[in-house]
């Protein structure tokens, strides 16, 4: 069973087409999302775009975006960055906020990312139902949380993440799938299959594909990884690699 956040591709497409007609038809920018990584490059690899479409979630690198046609700048995007305070020894999660904004009524595709650090996380969400969240979310679970509007310009976020070295048979996907999940060959195949595994935000069910540094690996409740680096052969003739995790 594929993932909820893949499904309807078809409509996803339709929609960035529309949010393109529309923008020309009144000249004027519009707006889709925010959308997942598999969305957004769905839409770059089946639609012919031009220079005034660009993908922005916020901050560089964002893993959710709004597309946007006929746009000038990023900083004419109706995206606002909400800053959540709180005693430094709560440590709030992304499911708690996206569990406690979701149970607003609102919808998914109005919120950005998550960003969580100590004592305050960072939520980014399209303008128009920024003061709505700030006036009705007073606790984040059992937290009592503090909201105010960050300035977008002044967020510097790296990613977390942990250097894995790897020394495996073959760059074959299932090969890969398989040490980075523990599991045998025959259920990281399983896992491909089900389409639980996309490369470069592509789901693929090609369990021989083979790897190149840079592409990005992602296996549902496993996570999202990196192959960062071939670093040759073991004496046995596998291939050494190192792949970034990301938390």
């Amino acid at each position: 069973m594929k993932d909820e956040s893949y499904i309807d591709d078809k409509m996803v497409l339709s929609k960035a087409k529309d949010t393109i007609y529309l923008s020309q038809k009144r000249f004027s920018p519009c707006y889709y999302g925010f959308l997942n990584e598999h969305q957004a490059q769905l839409i770059k690899d089946r639609i012919e775009l031009s220079d005034d479409c660009l993908f922005w979630g916020g901050y560089e690198d964002a893993q959710r975006v709004l597309f946007c046609s006929n746009v000038k700048s990023k900083e004419e995007i109706p995206i606002v960055a909400i800053r959540f305070t709180y005693k430094k020894e709560f440590k709030l999660t992304h499911r708690d906020f996206l569990g406690s904004l979701m149970a607003l009524g609102i919808n998914r595709e109005t919120l950005g990312d998550i960003l969580t650090f100590e004592g305050y996380s960072i939520v980014f969400v399209k303008a128009d139902i920024a003061q709505y969240i700030m006036s009705e979310v007073s606790k984040i679970g059992r937290v009592g949380v503090s909201s105010t509007v960050q300035d977008i310009g002044e967020i510097n976020f790296v990613p977390e993440y942990e250097m894995i070295d790897l020394t495996i048979s073959s760059l074959r996907l299932d090969v890969l799938v398989s040490a980075l999940c523990n599991l045998s060959r025959d259920k990281s195949q399983s896992l491909i299959k089900a389409d639980l595994v996309s490369v470069n935000h592509r789901i693929t069910d090609n369990v021989s594909a083979i790897l190149k540094t840079r592409d990005v690996i992602t296996i549902r409740k496993y996570g999202k990884f990196m192959f960062t680096e071939e670093n040759g052969f073991s004496k046995k003739g596998k291939v050494r690699i190192t792949v970034k995790h990301f938390r």
